[in-house]
């Protein structure tokens, strides 16, 4: 009897398929576990910023870093240059998210604030949460507030992931259509769920959708820890804690798991 000399033409085609179908199982799960490497850097990224922004404020009595600081009438620096030019947070690829998509990390250098010019930013994938600290003439490094004023530090948000280049981020309703509209990802939106990741007040993050932060409750602010909105100032009966049922019918689909 003569012994075989090679695969017949079905054996081929089933040794093909086999490895085909490990492949189509491998690939996906290799994605998955890259994606949650990604998100656990991430994590720890903004972990690092939240306590970053800690160790300035204790080491000026409580005081929060202001988002922009005047060096003087026509100059500005960013609160991301404070905390890299004090060391907190050093080097360059700490601050960019290692999943960020679009045009990648931006930042406020040559832009124009009321007549003043930023000369000192980072790129960076994170901005600070507006709500807690936003003033444009401050001539100091640390805010008029302090960290105590806040009513729940824990449900807070510090810290959000951003794909502009401002260095603090805001939810109030006129400018839902300038971070929404034609310009989707202002917010972060690039990990799995087209969630983004969020740092607060009391140096925790967590992993969110952006419908996350303002429903059941909201975590920009609490109304009682809000300063004064110069866009559209609270009402009183709005100062609590409360929810913005609105924003699902706002928030283009790549915030709503079309990443």
């Amino acid at each position: 009897m003569r012994g075989r000399g090679g695969f017949s033409v079905v054996e081929l085609l089933v040794v093909i398929g086999v490895v085909a179908l490990l492949v189509a199982i491998t690939i996906p799960v290799l994605g998955r576990a890259r994606d949650s490497a990604r998100r656990a850097r991430c994590l720890a990224q903004v972990r690092d910023l939240a306590i970053g922004v800690e160790t300035f404020t204790g080491s000026r009595g409580g005081k929060l870093p202001e988002n922009r600081t005047l060096l003087n009438d026509r100059e500005y620096i960013t609160w991301r240059a404070q905390l890299r030019g004090e060391g907190s947070i050093g080097e360059a690829e700490a601050w960019v998210c290692p999943s960020h998509k679009g045009s990648g990390p931006k930042s406020e250098l040559g832009f124009v604030d009321d007549g003043a010019v930023c000369v000192d930013d980072v790129r960076s994938s994170y901005a600070i949460n507006g709500h807690v600290l936003w003033r444009r003439d401050s001539v100091d490094d640390d805010a008029v507030r302090r960290v105590g004023v806040i009513a729940r530090p824990s449900h807070t948000i510090l810290i959000a992931e951003t794909n502009r280049a401002n260095a603090d981020l805001r939810v109030s309703p006129p400018l839902l259509a300038n971070y929404y509209g034609d310009d989707p990802g202002a917010y972060g939106y690039w990990h799995e769920g087209a969630a983004g990741v969020y740092g607060f007040l009391d140096g925790h993050a967590e992993v969110l959708g952006l419908l996350e932060t303002g429903n059941p409750d909201c975590r920009w602010h609490s109304g009682r820890d809000l300063s004064a909105d110069p866009f559209v100032p609270q009402r009183a009966e709005e100062v609590r804690a409360h929810d913005h049922p609105d924003w699902e019918f706002l928030v283009p689909e790549v915030y709503l798991g079309g990443a």
